[in-house]
Parts: structure tokens; C-alpha cells; sequence
């Protein structure tokens, strides 16, 4: 799918009234702000101010098109959650024999958030004269949900093939909340995964990345002191040498590493937890944050306690 109509959808979807073009402004103007401001920072603090300044426009970027992203997929999930209890105060209404224009209106309830705004959509197309499988069609219109979307399709063909539509929608709540009863057992039974990968990426990993650069660090000590010369001890030859690498190396490539494991832990976190990549997304700034503090807290100590060279 084309960029545009990708975030054009999720523009949509999330709630904001905010048009395909302005946001295609508001995200072009964030380089063109930072690309002065990065050459201002490479030459007043040479290479790190410039990849700082990166680093921010990278980061911006993920943030503004994060938030869009996640309002969507808030709203989808709101809607999903009150789906089963408006299908069910659609049919009461149409029971009681309420016409089906003033049951969809009356079946409005804020409680229902963004469901609510939808229904009322239908209610209305029902006023102006459209055929109630049409009406339907605009309750999933701009919510990005996968089940109502299905959902509002079997509806639609309920309709079509003349069955009562108020025991459609009972029998439709009553699968739908069964179906998310189910969801919610099997996400209990994999939250376990993913507590074991936070837990190692997020805690374990930096406690030993510090551990293992301290005794690197002080390896490469002791190879300043000991001597170059060849030791002859019998028949066995020793020959000591210095460790041809520097701390800030190790530095930097730890911190590297650390990052890559934040990643991509937090990408599986995403799989595991709602089987979808982009879910973990959100995953990343906290175990980031939680290698950076526990890697420096750990070095401080041990560097404190333990550092010889």
C-alpha cells in the first residue's frame, strides 16, 4: 500500500480531524528544521552533535507516526471491546419493536466511544433513505478493526439472505464475547514469554554486558604490565602480550549491542503478546531506557568496588 493512503487510512481511523496533507507538512518540516540545526551541532561539537541531531530526527519521525498508529489501534480496540453489548442493545431495541432508524440512534451510548459515533453514522444513512445492509457498512467506516469489520460483513449477508436480525445480532455478541474470553485465557498463558524476555533483555543483559566489560577492562590493564619479552619456564614457552582493543571501543559497541537486543526483543515481545511486529514498538524507548540505567549503575558499582586498573 502507498504511503500516503496508508497513513491517510490510519489518519482516519485514529479520530484526529486532520487532513492527508497537513500531516504530510507537519512531517516534512521536521527535517528541514533539523538539517540546520544538525549542521549548527557537527560544527560546534564535531561527529556526536551530528549524530545526536540524527538521532532526534529519527526519533521524531517514529514518534509522530507512533502516535497516529497507536490512536487508531486504541479506538479499534475500544470498539471491539463494547462491539458485543451495542450488537445486543441494537437487538433489544429491535425486539421491543423500535423502527431500526431509532434503534441504531437510540443504541448510541457514550459508553461506547468511538463504537457510538459509528452507530449513530448508520442511523443517519437509515434517514436519508439507504437499505439497512448499507447502513451497516458505515459503522466499520473509520474504525480499523479487523473484527468488526467481519463482523459488520456477516450482518450484511444475514440481511441479504432475509434472516431475523435481531437473533443475528445475539448470536453474533454471544460469539464475539465468547471469542474474546478465549483471547484473553490465551494471552494470560503467553504474558509468562514475555515477562522472560523483558526480564533477560531488560535486566539480565545490561548486569552482564557491565560484568563482561570490567573484566575486559582489566584484562587490557594487565596486559600493560605484564612483560613483552617471551618467558622460558622448562621446555614451555610463554609470551605475554596487550589486548590490541580500547575501552572506548568496547563502550560503544556494547551500547550497540544493546540496543539491537532492545529491538528486536521487543519486536518478538510484540509477536508473542498481540502477534503483530509493530506492536513492540512501544516496547523499545523502555527496555532501552532500562539497559542504559542498569548497564551505567552496575559499572559505577563494580568499577567503584572492584577496579584495580
Amino acid at each position: 500500500m502507498d504511503y500516503t493512503l496508508r497513513m491517510g487510512h490510519y489518519l482516519k481511523t485514529s479520530g484526529l480531524e486532520l487532513p492527508i496533507g497537513k500531516f504530510l507538512k507537519i512531517v516534512l518540516v521536521v527535517p528541514l528544521v533539523m538539517v540546520p540545526v544538525g549542521i549548527i551541532a557537527y560544527l560546534v561539537f564535531g561527529a556526536i552533535g551530528l549524530l545526536v541531531s540524527i538521532g532526534v530526527l529519527v526519533l521524531s519521525e517514529i514518534l509522530i507516526h507512533m502516535t497516529i498508529i497507536s490512536l487508531s489501534k486504541k479506538r479499534a480496540a475500544l470498539a471491539e471491546d463494547m462491539l458485543p453489548d451495542a450488537l445486543r442493545l441494537i437487538s433489544s431495541n429491535l425486539r421491543a419493536g423500535v423502527i431500526p432508524e431509532r434503534a441504531f440512534i437510540e443504541s448510541a451510548r457514550p459508553e461506547f466511544g468511538p463504537l457510538s459515533l459509528q452507530i449513530k453514522e448508520a442511523g443517519k444513512a437509515l434517514m436519508l433513505g439507504s437499505e439497512l445492509k448499507f447502513a451497516f457498512m458505515k459503522i466499520p467506516d473509520k474504525i480499523d478493526s479487523e473484527l468488526l469489520r467481519k463482523t459488520i460483513n456477516l450482518v450484511s449477508e444475514g440481511i441479504a439472505r432475509g434472516a431475523n436480525l435481531a437473533s443475528l445480532l445475539d448470536g453474533l455478541a454471544d460469539d464475539i464475547k465468547s471469542t474474546m474470553l478465549l483471547k484473553q485465557d490465551i494471552k494470560a498463558q503467553v504474558a509468562s514469554y514475555s515477562m522472560f524476555i523483558f526480564l533477560a533483555i531488560g535486566i539480565g543483559a545490561p548486569i552482564l554486558f557491565a560484568s563482561s566489560l570490567f573484566l575486559v577492562e582489566t584484562l587490557i590493564g594487565m596486559g600493560t604490565l605484564l612483560p613483552s619479552q617471551a618467558l622460558q619456564t622448562g621446555s614451555i614457552h610463554l609470551a605475554f602480550s596487550g589486548i590490541n582493543l580500547t575501552k572506548e571501543f568496547l563502550l560503544y559497541y556494547q551500547i550497540i549491542l544493546m540496543c539491537v537486543s532492545s529491538f528486536f526483543g521487543s519486536i518478538l515481545m510484540g509477536l508473542i503478546s498481540e502477534g503483530k511486529e509493530y506492536a513492540g514498538l512501544r516496547y523499545i524507548p523502555i527496555l532501552v531506557g532500562l539497559n542504559m540505567g542498569i548497564f551505567y549503575f552496575v559499572k559505577f558499582v563494580v568499577m567503584a568496588n572492584f577496579a584495580v586498573f
